[in-house]
């Protein structure tokens, strides 16, 4: 085997290294060297890994900078829920604030009763003649107000008249602003108003800054001497006696952070405050603290910044606030709850005065100022007992919201919702409901069915008929128990509140086959006919038969048997369209039944049409929303009043006239004994087998709508006059009172003198006449034949 010559050539190296080595002579380990040796390993390690851990740092650094960063400068900061309104209160000469319930009305707004003066917007005071308010600033859609003092003097409970306290001007009208009756909160339920700088007192940053973070304008995010600080004074006190966050950490706590108590997350915290402080102005951190401080309850939502709290424990705005309550709010931040004057007025107090004590010392307030502001009475609003007032008609506002606005939307930004809903009447309307049907099963006990699975449930709505605005709107007789609203999502057979269009149909000659005027006569007496393949016959609610009766008494009295012969003579499709005409969409068939209420409606559709009848053939729409606004003022939606008119006013005022006499010895006569005497025309409903009781009843100025009945269709036997009148009866002499207006006539309406027993032009041989009104052109020409 032949070796190559390089090979040869590494062996013998090799050998000549070794024997090299064996002839050097072996040198002592060094202990020096050695330590000299690991440390320098050590360094090359350390160095590695703090080079290691400054780029994690960095990057770390880096992310919750743009974490930071990204959460600070959002469009919207915060989640700002939109809030629903109610109409706004207009008070004038003549207006009866006992009815009104004017206080109530006050209390609810928030404003505060000092008893002796008042000095500040939001305050009023009872005096023996009249009532003094100043007025509170508001944000109307259209228009910015700024609060007066105004001075009503009233008469008994009417009032006089107004007048400016500032200025002596007498006022013809002032409003009231709407009252806040819901909030549109997303799962957080958190309540907040944003405020700027500009709108917060200097007396309020001041304590802001002496009692949460002294040093806040000489640090740049955390305080070690602040930390020191608070160690040797918890020390001292063997308790959490102070806390050594500056603000710039409590806003990262509270904005950025969630409550988890742990060193990571304090390290986290320093770290951002060092952030925000380096690309944020002091001005823009105290603003979002501003903002976003916790400072107590308002029922189940949080209250956070001084905007809503100034609302809330004060009722004005933050820019009103004064020294002694800028002092109370920002002692309350520590604790709360602990030092909230609705829980503890002492011990609010006390934390007033303690932050006054130092802003004193400190030279930050006068003598004057300290003093007034050490001595102020601590007088609250009342406290709102709901979050949500209406909540049938929240539900109804909402729905229609949705169709405009996403809910992330309606939760977030912050828009102000205007409605038409009068919360003075509303509060009425829910007592009538839940008294009213409470009497019934009370009362009547043996006419309801026994062990009934559900509840009796009732309905009520109100419309102002020259509007279409609802004004009152009751879905149930307990929200807590059932959410369905009966008025809106129920569909019932209306019965003999559907009577009047037929009666309508028949007084226009425009409409029906043959002429009726309410001084006709028909025959209430039974017949039969086919229907759908069957015969059909009529009966009157009282079994029995009246023979010839006027058209006005089949109306007022509400028999079936003349009302049914009376839609056949007019023609069935004739009534459909005045039904559709009136706005009633349902499926409505030209059968005999139509006559006497044979299908499904919801009360909402029959109180709308039912508009006619009040506004002489002007059907009005029925109106909820008014005015959507944003967060900046901007007018997102305007809704206008929607008036049409459908029907001839003559024969519409024929109808009413009726209608008026069925409080006058009609269905409807028990409403006198129960405490009603004021004019207004009516109608009783009363279903096949009991099932549903109505009516619908209205002034001029007001048209209201009840109903009671089981939700699945029982028979409760009671009719409307006993079942549905009397909550209607409560709700309008509340609301409404006795009013003595009465329906205008219109110009082709005339009087003419005839004989009642006839019905025919009276004569000199007519024992006896009255003046009945006839629409132009069909007044009776044939003389009284019985005389």
């Amino acid at each position: 085997m032949i070796c190559h010559p390089r090979r040869h050539l590494l062996v013998w190296t090799a050998l000549l290294m070794r024997w090299s080595n064996q002839q050097k002579p072996q040198r002592k380990k060094s202990p020096l060297r050695d330590r000299i040796r690991r440390l320098v390993r050590l360094v090359k390690w350390g160095g590695g890994l703090l080079i290691v851990l400054g780029i994690a740092g960095a990057w770390y650094t880096h992310r919750l900078s743009r974490f930071a960063e990204q959460q600070f400068s959002r469009s919207f900061r915060w989640d700002i829920p939109s809030k629903i309104y109610s109409d706004v209160e207009y008070l004038f000469p003549g207006l009866d604030i006992k009815r009104r319930r004017l206080q109530e009305k006050l209390d609810r707004l928030g404003y505060r009763n000092t008893g002796d003066g008042i000095h500040s917007p939001g305050d009023y005071a009872m005096r023996p003649n009249g009532i003094e308010i100043f007025l509170h600033h508001f944000d109307y859609p259209l228009q910015k107000f700024e609060g007066f003092p105004v001075r009503i003097a009233v008469s008994g409970s009417v009032i006089d008249h107004i007048g400016r306290i500032d200025s002596g001007e007498r006022i013809a009208t002032m409003r009231l602003e709407p009252e806040l009756i819901a909030t549109l909160f997303d799962d957080t339920m958190e309540d907040r108003s944003l405020v700027t700088l500009q709108e917060v007192p200097d007396a309020c940053l001041q304590s802001i800054i002496l009692v949460e973070d002294e040093r806040f304008f000489r640090h740049h995010g955390i305080d070690p001497k602040g930390i020191a600080r608070a160690f040797f004074a918890n020390v001292r006190a063997l308790r959490i006696a102070q806390g050594g966050s500056t603000l710039t950490q409590q806003l990262v706590k509270n904005y950025f952070l969630d409550s988890e108590r742990s060193f990571q997350r304090k390290i986290k915290e320093a770290i951002i405050a060092l952030i925000i402080e380096q690309k944020h102005s002091k001005g823009e951190i105290l603003e979002a603290y501003l903002n976003e401080i916790y400072l107590g309850q308002r029922g189940a939502s949080s209250v956070f910044g001084f905007g809503e709290a100034a609302r809330l424990y004060f009722a004005k705005e933050a820019r009103q606030l004064t020294a002694g309550e800028c002092a109370l709010l920002a002692g309350m931040i520590r604790a709360p709850n602990r030092y909230s004057p609705f829980r503890d007025k002492d011990a609010a107090a006390q934390r007033r005065n303690f932050v006054l004590n130092r802003l004193h010392e400190a030279a930050l307030v006068d003598d004057t100022v300290y003093h007034s502001a050490i001595t102020e009475p601590l007088i609250l609003p009342k406290q709102r007992e709901r979050l949500t007032n209406a909540p049938y008609f929240i539900d109804f506002v909402r729905t229609q919201l949705r169709e405009l606005y996403p809910d992330t939307q309606l939760s977030a930004e912050g828009l102000r919702i205007f409605t038409t809903l009068d919360m003075t009447n509303q509060l009425i309307a829910e007592q009538a409901v839940s008294n009213g049907v409470a009497t019934l099963e009370k009362d009547y006990a043996t006419l309801l069915p026994k062990d009934h699975a559900g509840k009796l449930q009732g309905a009520l709505i109100n419309i102002q008929p020259q509007t279409g605005y609802i004004r009152s709107l009751v879905g149930g007789r307990g929200y807590l128990d059932t959410q369905f609203n009966r008025v809106v999502q129920s569909q019932r057979q209306p019965g003999s509140i559907f009577k009047p269009f037929v009666y309508l149909t028949a007084f226009d000659p425009h409409r029906g086959e043959e002429v009726v005027a309410p001084t006709s006569y028909i025959y209430d007496v039974g017949f039969q006919v086919q229907s759908g393949g069957k015969p059909w016959t009529p009966h009157n609610y009282d079994k029995k038969e009246h023979g010839p009766v006027s058209v006005r008494e089949a109306l007022m009295k509400s028999y079936n048997i003349a009302t049914a012969r009376l839609a056949i003579d007019v023609g069935l499709n004739n009534v459909v369209k005045t039904a559709r005409d009136a706005g009633i969409e349902a499926d409505l068939q030209a059968v005999p039944a139509l006559a006497l209420g044979a299908f499904e409606v919801s009360p909402l559709e029959i109180a709308s049409a039912y508009t006619i009848f009040a506004n002489n053939g002007i059907r009005a729409e029925p109106l909820s929303l008014i005015h959507v606004v944003a967060a900046d003022g901007t007018t997102l939606k305007r809704k206008s009043i929607e008036m049409k008119r459908r029907f001839d006013p003559g024969p519409v005022y024929l109808v009413t006239q009726v209608l008026k006499d069925v409080f006058n010895g009609g269905t409807a006569s028990s409403a006198r004994q129960m405490g009603f005497h004021g004019i207004a025309a009516g109608k009783t409903g009363t279903t096949n087998n009991y099932r549903d009781a109505w009516f619908v009843g209205f002034t001029p100025d007001q048209l209201t709508l009840t109903w009671v009945g089981y939700d699945d269709n029982a028979t409760m036997n009671m009719s409307g006059a006993r079942g549905a009148l009397p909550m209607w009866v409560h709700y309008m002499r509340e609301a409404v009172g006795d009013s003595q207006q009465e329906f205008p006539v219109p110009n082709n309406v005339v009087l003419v003198k005839i004989d009642p027993e006839s019905g025919k032009a009276w004569t000199k041989r007519c024992p006896q006449s009255i003046f009945a009104p006839f629409v132009e052109g069909s007044e009776p020409t044939e003389h009284c034949p019985l005389h």
